[in-house]
């Protein structure tokens, strides 16, 4: 308790606090006034399988039978101001999450959409808030710069206002890092690498496109010539994915559930959207790659992340006397450096990329801008990929701060500076990996 007072003996850190407090009911507000669109989506597919519903929710012909279903249910409905709005919105709906996603949405919803929107937005806040104290901590942040970091993107980083206000997972997607970070931070316990690997499991299987972790988690362990710990990490992820595969499919009643979501899911992205908020790098300068050429692109790009981080580790032995010796720090800032450029690789390489997705780049971003080692030199080159690029890059996405100083639209921003937001710190992620991690890092 003593410990917990004497952070807030500087009054910066007492204003920060309060500052980002006061934001936090902001955000709150803001939330609790929005519909929802994406959360009601998977509260119509969660309810109808709760409610024994006789339309199959990867029938193609629900797509429009659910939608007038509960539009009618909504009409009967006293009150209930956002469902209402949302219900008579929704003439059509695309059921493209996982089984287990809509198993989880079912899990924490009680069937009255107002009072189950409320928690999902609230549940979403306190995932955001658990990844930012578990992963600052990790990183070794003072709390002053902890909620310096936090207050802006709280107030202003158009990611986390999307994602609010369509009510998306990209926050839960944090929190589910953030705590597979932690446990991998714990040691070489096995208990804690077999939890790390189902913590992902869970988590890929809940939304795949950050299958990308997995790889290079079992990558890293496997350069490094942990073997042990890959069989126990990869263990820990096929029990979550088959968990989450068996008790999804009991769930839904359909034994070839994720088959028919597979099959739904190949003709949703073979006509990948090109416009109306689709902020991918890929459809910008591809127009769009096909499904099996985002696969290869994802693998490409693991690879390539994978050559440059043994190419850091090798770099950094024959610098280093003592590399073992502070080993598992290393290993896990290292680790943490592999999940948080899994995370970038997926919005690289994907045809579809909303922009309440940017929210999986904040776990590089704060990698990059960790606190430096009392040993650690900062030449020119090592200043702008881990200071200046993740600055100017989160800038770029607080637009409604600047946006009235440039006189456009921010859709038409949005499509200039996301990119260029997400190459910068791939990039910077890329630098990191060649360069290596650990306190005392040496300066090129």
């Amino acid at each position: 308790m003593q410990d917990l007072l004497n952070r807030f003996r500087s009054p910066l850190t007492l204003v920060l606090a309060t500052f980002v407090m006061l934001s936090m009911l902001g955000t709150w507000k803001y939330a609790e006034d929005t519909p929802g669109l994406d959360y009601y989506v998977a509260w119509v597919a969660a309810d109808s399988v709760k409610n024994n519903n006789e339309n199959y929710i990867y029938d193609p012909a629900s797509s429009y039978k659910l939608p007038a279903h509960y539009r009618n249910k909504a009409d009967e409905v006293k009150g209930a101001p956002r469902l209402k709005r949302i219900a008579a919105h929704l003439q059509e709906m695309y059921f493209t999450a996982t089984p287990f996603l809509y198993l989880v949405t079912a899990t924490v919803a009680v069937g009255d959409y107002e009072t189950d929107l409320t928690v999902w937005h609230a549940l979403s806040l306190f995932m955001l808030m658990t990844f930012f104290t578990l992963v600052c901590r990790l990183l070794g942040y003072p709390v002053t710069t902890m909620l310096a970091i936090f207050l802006p993107i709280v107030v202003w980083f158009v990611p986390l206002q999307s994602d609010l206000r369509v009510a998306n997972v990209n926050s839960f997607q944090l929190g589910l890092i953030g705590l597979a970070i932690w446990l991998q931070s714990r040691g070489g316990h096995s208990k804690y690498l077999f939890a790390t690997g189902l913590v992902v499991g869970l988590t890929v299987m809940f939304k795949p496109n950050l299958a990308p972790i997995a790889l290079m988690l079992a990558g890293g362990w496997l350069l490094r010539h942990q073997y042990s710990r890959l069989i126990t990490g990869i263990s820990g992820m096929l029990t979550g994915a088959l968990a989450a595969i068996l008790v999804s499919s009991w769930w839904l009643g359909h034994s070839n559930a994720w088959l028919d979501w597979l099959k739904l899911m190949s003709g949703f992205l073979a006509v990948a959207p090109n416009s109306h908020g689709n902020y991918s790098v890929m459809r910008q300068l591809t127009n769009g790659l096909s499904p099996p050429g985002q696969l290869i692109l994802t693998l490409l790009l693991i690879a390539a992340a994978l050559t440059l981080f043994w190419w850091g580790r090798r770099r950094q032995s024959n610098l280093f006397t003592n590399l073992e010796a502070q080993s598992t720090d290393r290993q896990s800032l290292e680790d943490t450096l592999l999940i948080a450029t899994g995370c970038i690789i997926a919005l690289m390489a994907s045809s579809i990329v909303w922009i309440h997705y940017y929210l999986l780049t904040i776990p590089l971003l704060l990698v990059l801008l960790r606190p430096w080692g009392a040993k650690e030199q900062g030449s020119f080159i090592r200043v702008l990929m881990q200071r200046i690029l993740p600055v100017v890059a989160i800038v770029l996405l607080m637009d409604s701060a600047i946006l009235s100083l440039l006189e456009m639209e921010g859709r038409e921003f949005r499509t200039i500076v996301a990119p260029v937001y997400l190459m910068m710190l791939f990039v910077a992620g890329m630098w990191q990996l060649a360069y290596g991690v650990g306190k005392d890092s040496p300066t090129p």
